[in-house]
């Protein structure tokens, strides 16, 4: 019995895998891929020029519309009268003519964008010596606005019954407006002269000079002038009765000044009444009396 049952069994397990192999001859078959790298550096390179020349071609586009907005406004402002100088202002030195301003600025009627404001500045100080600083504003769309700054005397010199006077820096003014207080030199030459009988005014005083005049300025007695001579330089009249020199710089005038005091002290004392004393050189002073 066991037999025939093992049989059977085996029977059908045929059976079972002739029908399996038959299903399975029914599925299809399962479709296989294949992947190709078909990127390589040709392609890369490729498409790197690609938005390369994509860039180039945008800019391009860009920098032509641009030339086009820059000419046009260019245009305008060469050909349009609302951007050309009509209406110039000036300010300052009253005694100029703003007329005669306007024309050495050289703007009156000119394109905005052809004139250069520090150009003007220089050339209207060129043309002014009086003038010792210009200011130059543009404003939108066609405004100019020239300030002009007088030089301030510091020095009035008296130079032979003629006057000139001298700026805060040195350079040497025909006329001036100024209201201002100044130090007054009666002259009869100026430092630096050729000789006493040399009359070519200098067209500017060297800063050491100035500084000499406004030195001795601060020590000269109240409503004296400074006296300035080509032999003996500067000094003053005292109220005394005697003038005084102490030279042609301010070399030692603390010193001077502490010697001034002494000699008006034994002046006095000894009842002399000298008409010159000469502290030029410290070490050497000397004095001249009246002569009966």
């Amino acid at each position: 019995m066991e037999s025939n049952q093992d049989s059977s069994n085996k029977r059908l397990a045929k059976i079972r895998e002739r029908r399996l192999e038959k299903e399975n001859r029914k599925k299809p078959e399962p479709v296989r891929l294949q992947s190709f790298n078909t990127y390589d550096r040709e392609t890369e390179s490729y498409l790197e020029k690609s938005r390369q020349n994509g860039k180039q071609f945008n800019a391009r586009w860009i920098s032509g519309i641009l030339a086009l907005i820059f000419g046009a406004l260019s245009a305008c402002y060469a050909f349009l009268p609302q951007f050309r100088f009509d209406q110039i202002t000036i300010r300052g030195m009253e005694k100029i003519s703003k007329e005669e301003i306007i024309y050495f600025s050289g703007a009156k009627g000119e394109p905005v964008f052809t004139i250069n404001p520090e150009y003007v500045r220089e050339t209207l100080l060129r043309h002014y010596h009086d003038v010792s600083d210009v200011d130059v504003q543009i404003d939108f769309p066609a405004e100019m606005k020239i300030t002009l700054f007088e030089r301030i005397p510091v020095v009035e010199w008296d130079f032979g019954g003629s006057k000139f006077w001298i700026d805060q820096e040195g350079m040497v003014l025909n006329e001036t407006s100024s209201q201002r207080e100044v130090i007054h030199v009666y002259a009869d030459s100026y430092p630096g002269s050729l000789d006493q009988q040399d009359r070519n005014i200098p067209s500017y005083f060297s800063m050491d000079v100035l500084q000499t005049i406004k030195t001795m300025g601060k020590y000269v007695p109240e409503d004296k002038p400074l006296i300035f001579t080509y032999k003996n330089g500067f000094g003053w009249d005292t109220e005394n009765g005697w003038r005084i020199f102490f030279g042609k710089t301010d070399t030692d005038m603390e010193e001077k000044l502490r010697m001034e005091e002494s000699l008006t002290n034994y002046f006095l004392k000894n009842e002399i009444q000298p008409v010159f004393v000469s502290l030029e050189y410290k070490d050497a002073p000397y004095y001249r009396f009246m002569e009966n």
